[in-house]
Order: structure tokens, then C-alpha cells, then sequence
């Protein structure tokens, strides 16, 4: 009969040792990013107006490095091997920033807070509700967007944005590819409220 207290010690430390390997041995993640759109052009920097792009809102539930997809009404799935490779909420809001500066050829647009503390002339917010793949396989966006005076904070435009659009396969590529068109949509859409507002000074904008 073996002595009191050992096998159970032995058996706790093969146990932690094996679950140690069994974790570094998986596979790595899939990471994904979503990316700006091309510019057809040189985008011209330095003149125009100040855009500043305030950090996009999410749901919390899709602030998360797993990518997060509906099941059913009521279910969601995060797959621990489709990864985003930053936060959401910063990769949506850096992506619809260079969006707009490729839209908007002569204005100037950056995140906020400006790294010089430089106030803009407008800004932009974004708050959205839903960005993700539906249980019936359709890629959604839903946004409620306002852009304000930079100096005065009063609000210019208030809108929405719904965008459903199909995705090509059930893999992530395809996924991740539909949400990076639902948001060009969203951008030209902000981009062409931007548009008409007129230049300080007075002077309207050319659309």
C-alpha cells in the first residue's frame, strides 16, 4: 500500500504539468484587422478644414479579442481562434479616420485627442449598436452618428446608419471582409455629411 500523502501530491503535479503543456502547445490564434480603403489617388494633407474622429462606441460584447458572431436571437459564439489583432473599438475608429481622410481629399483628419491638443474644427462621433454576423448569416452595422462644431460643441448633424449585407462563405475571411464594407459604407455616408457643411469663414464645401 503506498504512503499516505505522496500519490495525491505525485498525481496534482502531473496534472497542473500536463495542462501546462496541453496549453502551449495549441495553435495560434487566426488574426484579423479591419483595413482602410484604397485611395485611387494621393490623398492631399495639409490644407482644408480640422476633422477630428472621437473613439468609436461599442457594445460591450463586442469589446473582446474573440471574434464575436450570433448564433441564434439569443446566443452569441466567441471563437477563441478568430482573433482580433487590437481592440475593436480602436481598429473601427482608426480605419473610419483614414476612410475620411481618403474621402475627404483636402481636409485634414485625425483621432482625437490631437497629439499637439489642436482643437478641430469638426468632429465626429460614433456610437454603434450592432457589428457583427446574424444568425441568419448576414453582416450588420448599425450606428448612430453626430458631428459637431469643434469649437462651440454644438451638433450639426445627427444621423443613423443600417447596413446588412451578405457574407460570401461562413469563414472569418469573408466575415471580416463584409464588416470591412459595411464600414467603407458608413464612412462615405459621414464623409458626405462633412462635405456640406461649410468651410470657417463661411465659405460652403464642394461635394
Amino acid at each position: 500500500m503506498p504512503t499516505r500523502g505522496f500519490p495525491r501530491r505525485w498525481f496534482l503535479s502531473s496534472l497542473l504539468a500536463t495542462a501546462a503543456v496541453a496549453g502551449c502547445g495549441g495553435a495560434d490564434p487566426r488574426l484579423y484587422v479591419l483595413a482602410p480603403m484604397e485611395a485611387n489617388a494621393p490623398v492631399k494633407r495639409g490644407g482644408g478644414r480640422s476633422i477630428g474622429v472621437q473613439l468609436v462606441s461599442l457594445p460591450e460584447y463586442l469589446d473582446r479579442s474573440e471574434i464575436v458572431t450570433y448564433t441564434s436571437a439569443n446566443e452569441l459564439q466567441a471563437n477563441r481562434d478568430d482573433r482580433w489583432a487590437e481592440r475593436l473599438p480602436t481598429n473601427v475608429t482608426r480605419v473610419l479616420a483614414e476612410n475620411l481622410s481618403t474621402l475627404l481629399t483636402n481636409d485634414r483628419v485625425h483621432v482625437m485627442p490631437s497629439r499637439n491638443g489642436d482643437r478641430a474644427d469638426y468632429e465626429v462621433h460614433v456610437e454603434v449598436d450592432r457589428f457583427e454576423r446574424v444568425a441568419s448569416g448576414q453582416s450588420v452595422l448599425d450606428a448612430h452618428w453626430t458631428i459637431t462644431d469643434g469649437a462651440t460643441r454644438k451638433v450639426l448633424v445627427r444621423d443613423e446608419t443600417r447596413l446588412s449585407s451578405r457574407v460570401r462563405d461562413q469563414g472569418y475571411p469573408a466575415l471580416v471582409a463584409a464588416m470591412n464594407d459595411n464600414l467603407a459604407v458608413l464612412s462615405h455616408e459621414i464623409a458626405g455629411a462633412i462635405a456640406r457643411l461649410p468651410q470657417k469663414g463661411g465659405r460652403r464645401a464642394s461635394s
